[in-house]
């Protein structure tokens, strides 16, 4: 998949979270469940389904921002398949995405996002369209000098 089909699918998911449990809402499950048109009504239902399910999971959180960060990881899985089957549904999320930004309140999708990369691991974080690829590498072998081990 390229990377900005990859990113799109972060961005889409933060906007999407950032919209549930707030006025915003109805207009962007809407858009979303006419995005899974593509893959047909069985799976447009599924889809709405978990949108509603995932909407009630926010609005009754103790911290909803908590919830909608552990529904973030879903949803970006979701659209990347999505954008994977179907790229040319990529305009149309990134039209979804932009409504959102527009009708939220200002400071509504602010997130903080922890990633960690270790033991040689690489993590691509996601936030607001940026990507930021960080890479641990292994530590300096003795007496050498450098990084990774060599």
């Amino acid at each position: 998949m390229p990377e900005a089909l990859t990113t799109l699918a972060g961005t889409g998911a933060g906007a999407l979270v950032a919209a549930m449990a707030t006025d915003v809402w109805q207009g962007a499950r809407g858009a979303v469940v006419r995005l899974y048109r593509r893959g047909g009504e069985e799976q447009q239902a599924a889809v709405e389904g978990q949108l509603h399910h995932h909407d009630l999971i926010v609005q009754r959180a103790d911290d909803p921002d908590q919830a909608r960060q552990l529904l973030l990881g879903q949803w970006q899985r979701d659209f990347a398949r999505l954008l994977d089957d179907h790229p040319d549904a990529a305009a149309e999320l990134s039209d979804l995405v932009e409504q959102i930004r527009r009708e939220l309140p200002q400071g509504r999708d602010q997130w903080v996002q922890t990633n960690i990369a270790r033991d040689q691991g690489t993590v691509y974080g996601v936030q607001g369209g940026n990507v930021n690829h960080y890479h641990q590498g292994l530590p300096p072998a003795p007496g050498s000098n450098g990084g990774d081990g060599q």
